[in-house]
Formats: C-alpha cells, structure tokens, sequence
C-alpha cells in the first residue's frame, strides 16, 4: 500500500514538467468585473440653466441669415425634452443555492476498525439584501459519514447551522451580527493568526483549510482608512471545535490504541476504559487585527486573547475510573505577517507569541507555558498560470523546562503542488507535510476532471506516516483511498 501510494505521488507531482507549455486558458482567467448598473442613481439631476440664448441681430444680418431666421420662426417649437434621467431605484435581491456539496466513498487499506469510509456533506443558503446597506444571510449544513467493515462500524449524522447573520454596510464601515466564518492569517493550512474561527474535525485533515472551519456566533466591526483596515471581532459565546464521534477513526481519541493525539502514548493505556467529556462554557474572548495593503509590502497585526477552538484533555478521576475532559483554555496571543510579490514570487510570513498554551506534565496533571511559531512561504506559477507551486516551513517550540508529554519543538515543511491540462479540464496535484526533527509524514496525491462545471469528480489518496507524537504517527493506519464529486449550484 505504501509503495503504490509513493508512486502515484511521485507521478502526479512530476506532471508539471511533463506539460508543454501554452498559453492561458480561458478557465484561468478571472471573470469580467461587473458593472454597477446604477451609477445614475448616485449623480445629481443636470443643472438647469436660466440664461437665454443670444439673439441673431437682424440688421447686421445678412439676406440669407435672414430668411434662414424667418423660415426657422415659421416651424413650430421643438418638443420640450426632460433632462432628467429615470431614476433606477435599487432592486432587492433573493439568492438560494447550494455553496458546497461533497459525495465521498473510501477505502481504508490497513485500518482496523474499518474497511470503508465514506461522507456526504451539503451547505445550504438564503441571501436577501432588502437595501443598499442591509444583508440577511442564513445557512445550514448537514454531515453524514459511515465507516463500515471493521471491528468499529459506525454510523453519524450532523446538522448544524452555517453562516448565519445581519449585515449592515456604510461606506468604510461594515459590522456583521451572527454565525460566521472568519478565517485570519495569510500562509495556507495552519496561519497562526487564525485566532476566532471554528475548527471542524470530522474529516481530520483531509480537507483544505476553508472546509476545515465552521460558523461561529460573532459580533465584527470592520472598518478601512484607505490603506489601512481595522478588524475587530468579539465572540460572545463560545463552541468548541466541531469533533468526530469517538468511535470514528477520525477521532483525537483512539480507544483501540489508546492514544491521545500529540501526546506520548507509553502513558495513555489506560485511554481506552476512560469516561470522555467537554466543556466549552461561557465566552469565546475578543481578538483585533491591523492590516495594511500597498507598496512596498502588505502586513497585518493580531492581538487577541480568545479561547483555543482545538481541544485540551484534561486528565482527572481514578485510575479505577479515569475521566479525561476537553477544556479550551484562553490564550494571549500577539502576531505579525507580511506579504511581498516581486518577479513573480509571492513571499509570505508569518510570526507568533502564545501565552497560556496548555501542556501534560509526566503526572498526566495539565500545566502552562509559552510558545513560539513561524512559518515562512513561497508561493510560484512556474511555466505560466498552469502550474502553481506553494512551500511552507514551520517551526514550533514550547517554552519550558519541565518534563512534558508533548513534543517541546517541532521544524518541518508542508506545500501543495497543483497544474491543470488539457486546456483546463483536468487538474492534477499534491499535498504534502513532512518533519525535519521527527519523522511525521503525510502525502495526498490528487486527480480532477473540472470539465463539468460546476461540478468536480476525483479520486485521491491520503498517506500517513511517522512516529509518537506526530499527526502522521497518530493517524498511521488510516491511510485512505478516495472517489468523490464536488459541486456548489
């Protein structure tokens, strides 16, 4: 299983040098900006004007100015025309469609507890925008997965609400009330500044980062001064992020290992008889982000102190009889990043501080520390628009002394390669993660046929790899196989 998943990486990441080179095709081009068909509406009415027009003298005129003159007095008058332009008033508009649908069946090589997994996701909206400064929106999304021909059949099924809010706009000010779906920071798959979104972590990592993440109840004030945008986000009532049931192999908890993800697995044995719950209680906290847009470079500036949307277990109870609880404890967090395109080459950064990080101490009793991130990432089109390459380092280093299940340090990379062909119809491409300090690896080759708009049909794999401690380690024996269809109407 793993060679021919190494090779069918390897063959789909070599697609970019195999392409001829060509033109752009007409899919990669952007659509034609849309012009406001009411910019009347916005002008005042023509300035009427009292003057009256000079008069032909007719002594100094000439015979034929003369009887030009008379014969134009001889015709009736012209018809009176308005100046005035018919005002277009503004026409409400009602939107309903369906923003993301995903059918997915799977197959699980070497797992355990299962032979199968397959998922069935769908998004549903409302948009009503009554006015020019007013929009109502309202969504749901329904999640369903099975895993089947294992030792853990299992069957769920999750409504839940999707963006969900009031809008109000006013020239450089924008405030929006309700569920919604924010996403800060600016590298791909884990930006530090993304501080007040909701994580979804039914599917694990299988998804891009846009699909990882749900609606969460917000009160948002955005506000621009020319370069400059202010974003400040208030989140009144805290959830959680969205988790898998524990019986599903995408579960942080593995009952039939007994290991809890990041954590050191000679000490959780006793995992697989423990009594699970969450608290996710009170307010999420408040967060705010500067950022400016320009030469020489763009950046952004994050302070928040908000409760962490990825659980922490917290071990308690007896050994008889042992609890383990996810709390999300507040953490202070300060970051900065930039952004610098020159000669094609898209640069981005990103550096953060995070105080009250929560850690596990040998005695499995939950400890406090500090830590610091930063990623760096480069981001190409080599050959043209067909081919986009993005590369990502990271590094993570918990600031303590103390003995800790977690890892203390973390350097690794992660990227995507993605080109299309065939004038655009088909895509090929590849995620990888990958550490440099541990061995934690994970390789998801993909191909799409996007000929069918707006539909997409796949097939894709997904590798894990690594020791104790790693994501990739965790998830090592469910490495999966895909065929799916996308769409959104």
């Amino acid at each position: 299983m793993k060679k021919l998943l190494l090779t069918l990486s390897l063959s789909l990441a070599a697609l970019p040098l195999l392409a001829p080179e060509k033109g752009y095709a007409a899919d990669d081009l952007p659509p034609a900006r849309a012009v406001s068909q009411d910019v009347m509406d916005d002008l005042p009415p023509p300035r009427s004007t009292t003057r009256k027009p000079r008069g032909v003298s007719t002594e100094a005129a000439p015979p034929e100015t003369m009887s030009q003159t008379s014969a134009a007095d001889d015709l009736p008058p012209p018809a009176a025309r308005s100046r005035t332009p018919a005002a277009r008033g503004f026409q409400p508009t009602l939107k309903v469609g369906v923003d993301d649908l995903l059918l997915e069946a799977g197959a699980l090589p070497d797992a355990t507890e299962a032979g199968t997994y397959s998922t069935f996701r769908a998004s549903t909206y409302v948009l009503w925008q009554p006015t020019r400064n007013w929009e109502l929106r309202a969504g749901a999304r329904l999640n369903g997965m099975t895993q089947a021909g294992g030792r853990v059949d299992h069957d769920e099924v999750l409504a839940d609400y999707g963006d969900t809010y009031v809008r109000y706009r006013s020239g450089d000010t924008r405030l929006t009330f309700g569920a919604q779906t924010i996403i800060w920071g600016r590298a791909d798959a884990i930006p530090l500044a993304d501080r007040v979104s909701r994580v979804d972590l039914t599917r694990f990592s299988l998804d891009d980062l846009a699909d990882r993440r749900r609606a969460q109840l917000a009160a948002r004030w955005e506000q621009s001064f020319g370069d400059y945008k202010l974003d400040t986000v208030w989140l009144p009532l805290f959830r959680g992020a969205q988790l898998p049931d524990v019986a599903s192999i995408w579960s942080p908890i593995n009952r039939t290992t007994g290991q809890i993800i990041g954590i050191d697995p000679a000490l959780t044995t006793w995992v697989s008889g423990a009594s699970i719950d969450e608290d996710e209680h009170g307010s999420g906290g408040a967060a705010l982000r500067l950022t400016k847009t320009g030469m020489p470079f763009d950046f952004g500036v994050t302070l928040a102190r908000t409760r962490q949307s990825l659980p922490y277990y917290k071990f308690g109870g007896t050994l008889l009889a042992p609890t383990l609880t996810a709390v999300h404890p507040f953490n202070t967090f300060a970051g900065a990043d930039l952004e610098l395109v020159r000669g094609g080459l898209t640069w981005r950064m990103e550096a953060g501080y995070a105080d009250d990080v929560p850690v596990t101490r040998t005695s499995t009793a939950m400890d406090k520390t500090r830590s610091l991130d930063w990623i760096g990432a480069l981001e190409f089109f080599p050959g043209g628009k067909d081919t986009r390459i993005n590369l990502q380092l990271v590094a993570h280093v918990l600031q303590t002394d103390r003995s800790i299940l977690e890892l203390k340090e973390y350097y690794g990379a992660n990227g995507e390669i993605e080109t299309s062909f065939a004038q655009g119809r088909w895509k090929a491409g590849m995620r990888f993660s990958t550490g440099f300090n541990v061995n934690d690896v994970y390789l998801s080759p993909k191909l799409s046929y996007v000929g069918w708009e707006p539909h997409e049909m796949y097939i894709a794999a997904h590798y894990f790899d690594g020791e104790a401690r790693t994501l990739g380690g965790f998830q090592q024996d469910h490495s999966l196989i895909t065929l799916g269809l996308r769409s959104k109407f």
